[in-house]
């Protein structure tokens, strides 16, 4: 079963998949993930928002 966090910006910190995913994405999508009240527990959840910010824009 994957970690879940209760910090909001823990998952994206101790998960080194997903913070190098994170890190490669434009400050533009960051800060709207960022923004987001519920933060991505999974890469495949943080892939999926990476994409939902780039259909906005």
């Amino acid at each position: 079963m994957e970690s879940t966090y209760s910090d909001r910006y823990a998952n994206l910190m101790e998960d080194p998949a997903m913070e190098a995913y994170f890190v490669q994405l434009p400050g533009y999508i960051q800060a709207q993930i960022r923004a987001r009240k519920h933060q991505p527990a999974t890469l495949e959840d943080l892939k999926r928002m990476a994409e939902e910010v780039k259909q906005l824009f």
